[in-house]
């Protein structure tokens, strides 16, 4: 075989290697909703899913320029470090600091890319996120939150009532900075209370 063989066949080892730490993600439980008292609740994964067709939809609606590929990337890759880490929810974080835990996940990121051609792209679309330093980066923000608040009110309506510190804790509304998603929040809390 030669040179050029061989480092394709690495680059192709190296990409399935990232398929298939990035798959571990629908193992790994949303910890906010374990602790409480959710049992079989969403996955990672079901929530970038879910966090990548609302940001799309929004997107599509918003009167500013959106770039939705760009968009969508962003939020697959909002929770992959997660892979390794779990689920870390708010009151962890907050005894660990966001910086000890954005450091880790960023270590996380640079060790799974490191292989792949490209790889700095996707670390830095994460880090748009994290760093909110993009329209993109900050609408998916957004809507990792306003999708939080989707999946709290469908368990609640579900028979779960032990969910009300999701809606009264500030930081989970901190990034609504676009009209359409406070709209939508608003339209939910007037659902949720009609219920």
């Amino acid at each position: 075989m030669s040179e050029k063989n061989d480092a394709a066949e690495d680059t192709v080892k190296e990409l399935l290697d990232v398929i298939l730490e990035a798959n571990e993600l629908k193992a790994i439980p949303r910890m906010g909703w374990m602790v409480r008292g959710i049992r079989d609740g969403e996955s990672v994964a079901d929530h970038s899913y879910a966090v990548g067709l609302i940001a799309m939809l929004v997107a599509d609606r918003m009167q500013i320029d959106v770039d939705v590929g760009k968009l969508l990337r962003i939020a697959l890759l909002h929770d992959l470090p997660e892979h390794m880490l779990g689920d870390i929810h708010a009151p962890a974080t907050q005894v660990l600091g966001e910086d000890v835990k954005e450091a880790a996940e960023e270590r996380i990121m640079r060790r799974l890319f490191s292989g792949i051609e490209g790889g700095d792209t996707y670390v830095a679309l994460w880090r748009e996120f994290v760093d909110r330093s993009s329209v993109e980066g900050r609408l998916v923000r957004a809507v990792d939150k306003l999708e939080m608040f989707t999946q709290a009110y469908q368990y609640e309506r579900e028979g779960n009532r032990m969910l009300e510190k999701f809606w009264g804790y500030e930081m989970n509304v901190r990034d609504f900075d676009f009209e359409e998603i406070r709209e939508l929040y608003a339209e939910l809390v007037r659902m949720r209370e009609d219920d």
